[in-house]
């Protein structure tokens, strides 16, 4: 029965999800765009404009209409508006919605209208009439007027604009932004003017001059503005013109600069990245390559992309902790039971041998022993018990202090700056985290400052921002021995361990050259967890050693039988339960202060 109800819902959720995943790819499939929009425009004698405006839609999928929203300022009024179709059947509301107008229009495939358009194109023209748009001052008449707002759903491809006025005499024009504008030019009477692209979410206006004696004396559908307008104008739009040329120059600044510095990290590695040359040529290493504490080695030459030289790890207290049961100053004790040998399900206990002299310990080791006798009862260690207790945050924390003390005493004896100074040059690590973070910052600044500037020269400084951020968070996280560099002494003491680790994970090399006895094989467990490869060396024993050698073997044994696992898996997780936790009518307007503009999109 429950493997029905299983079977069940696996096709109800199958079934499901490929609903989901086809209504998204229809989704997906339903699209449309304006290739281009065609506008004429007539500025009237009494003041007032006729606009009219072809819209070429493209639809990929199924589509009920479209919709033209006009938006109005104070006084403005939308008159006479008037809608046709080619390429489909069409009926349209215009709806009232205080400051804006919204032209609704149904399209549709068939006479009848009862059926949506389809996978086609379609050319929409609105013609309307506007009064009160045109500005008559006391030295001039102003025209400011998007002729795409901020407001489409998606790009204009193109616009081809005409502007007819009663003369072109004394008529002074500029297009915002400029960069929009690919070319304009006077035929007679009639201004033209053709755009590029023009993204979704910004706008391309248009700000002309003319003299007032082209228009009535008694302009009754223009607004009357009783101040001189013409030197402001021509301030503003010389300001405007003034910033843009530094803004541009600015971003193609900063875009050389932030390529340029995309080299820094090359010349901090050839400058101090590359290691010095050594006489070591060994393949690999049989014996152990120093008689180091596990701890050091595993600071100097453990695993991890991003470990520091210098830095201990999990690993190393690990390692620490076998090396001390492989030196007999932890015994390994079998649940207290009528039971002999150590089974699956049997629970593991360490013990603190009271035999073995702990003054000759070091105190990072000292630090171990103390932590392990916190959770002593009637003189055994539980491991089952440190895993319980460490899932608790206040113990958790108890133990990252130890871990903490655990590693400050590592390097307090082996790993002062003198002594670190012998085995590895920081420098440039230091210089390339110090560029990765700056870089970043940079990065970060440039790209919020230029994600939302539609100036091209923003786009340049866009990209060269992202690729300095990446590779600035490159820089932070790469390893300290690719930008830092080892002494001679530190490229061979790593060398020879690499080998050695070399050695140890390849089962061919070890049954070629096995070592000569378990105290061997126990010495090579401690130092494989060092440097993270200790079920290597627990399975070349298992291969390599007499059975009742291993049974003799409590290292091989604690890791055997899980004790290993259970309390590496108990430390980790220690550490991380204790890390949890526009312009008015009164004033000439500004850029982008133009009227009307609005935008539309698709139903």
């Amino acid at each position: 029965m429950d493997k029905k109800r299983s079977i069940l819902l696996i096709v109800t959720l199958s079934i499901f999800l490929l609903s989901f995943m086809g209504s998204a790819c229809a989704e997906e499939d339903r699209s449309y765009s304006i290739p281009s929009i065609n506008m004429d425009m007539f500025l009237q004698n009494d003041g007032s404009i006729h606009v009219t405006e072809t819209i070429h839609y493209s639809f990929s999928g199924t589509y009920n209409g479209v919709y033209r929203d006009i938006p109005l300022k104070n006084g403005q009024i939308l008159e006479n508006v008037k809608v046709s179709t080619q390429g489909a059947y069409s009926s349209q509301e215009v709806i009232d919605q205080g400051t804006n107008q919204r032209v609704k229009i149904y399209l549709y495939s068939d006479a009848a209208k009862t059926n949506p358009i389809s996978n086609k194109d379609v050319a929409v023209t609105i013609e309307y009439d506007l009064v009160h748009v045109l500005r008559f001052y006391n030295d001039i008449v102003q025209l400011q007027y998007k002729l795409v707002g901020e407001g489409w759903d998606v790009p204009i491809e193109q616009l081809n604009a005409k502007i007819h006025v009663p003369s072109s005499d004394g008529v002074k024009y500029w297009l915002n932004p400029p960069y929009y504008a690919k070319n304009s030019s006077w035929q007679g009477n009639t201004l033209e003017v053709n755009s590029e692209s023009i993204p979704s979410g910004d706008y391309f206006e248009i700000r002309m001059v003319l003299p007032k004696s082209q228009f009535s004396s008694n302009p009754t559908n223009g607004t009357i503005i009783n101040q001189d307008a013409l030197n402001q104008i021509e301030q503003i739009q010389t300001a405007y013109q003034n910033q843009l040329n530094f803004n541009s120059m600015l971003y193609s600044i900063l875009a050389v600069l932030m390529i340029l510095s995309l080299f820094v990290p090359l010349i901090i590695y050839y400058r101090y990245g590359r290691e010095p040359k050594i006489d070591y040529r060994a393949e690999y290493e049989r014996d152990i390559p120093t008689d180091d504490p596990p701890a050091l080695v595993n600071a100097i030459c453990g695993p991890g992309f991003s470990k520091k030289i210098g830095e201990p790890d999990m690993d190393g207290f690990k390692a620490t902790i076998m090396d001390l049961i492989d030196r007999k100053y932890l015994l390994m004790e079998k649940e207290p039971s009528e039971k002999q040998g150590y089974g699956i399900d049997d629970s593991m206990f360490l013990k603190i041998n009271p035999e073995k002299d702990k003054s000759a310990l070091k105190e990072f080791e000292l630090d171990i022993l103390n932590f392990l006798g916190e959770f002593e009862q009637d003189g055994l260690i539980s491991l089952d018990q440190i895993s319980a207790d460490l899932s608790d945050r206040e113990t958790a924390k108890s133990f990252r202090d130890t871990y903490n003390n655990w590693k400050d005493d590592i390097k307090d004896r082996f790993l002062s700056d003198d002594q670190m100074d012998k085995i590895f040059i920081k420098k440039g690590d230091t210089y390339l985290k110090i560029f990765g973070v700056a870089g970043i910052i940079v990065a970060a600044i440039v790209f919020f400052v230029t994600i939302t500037d539609s100036l091209p020269a923003a786009k340049f400084a866009l990209v060269a921002s992202i690729a300095l951020g990446v590779v600035s968070v490159i820089s932070l996280i790469l390893p300290q021995k690719i930008a830092g560099q080892w002494t001679t002494y530190g490229e061979e003491y790593d060398a020879k361990w690499h080998n050695f680790k070399k050695y140890i994970q390849d089962f061919s090399l070890i049954k070629e050259y096995p070592p000569e006895s378990v105290t061997i094989w126990n010495k090579y467990l401690v130092y494989a967890t060092a440097l993270g490869a200790a079920e290597a060396v627990r399975k070349a024993m298992e291969l390599y050693v007499p059975n009742e050698q291993l049974e003799g073997s409590d290292i091989y044994m604690f890791h055997y039988y899980g004790g290993y696992a259970l309390l590496a898996s108990s430390l980790d997780n220690g550490i991380s339960t204790a890390s949890a936790g526009s312009g008015d009518f009164g004033g000439v307007g500004d850029i982008g202060g133009g009227d009307i503009g609005g935008g539309g999109g698709a139903f």
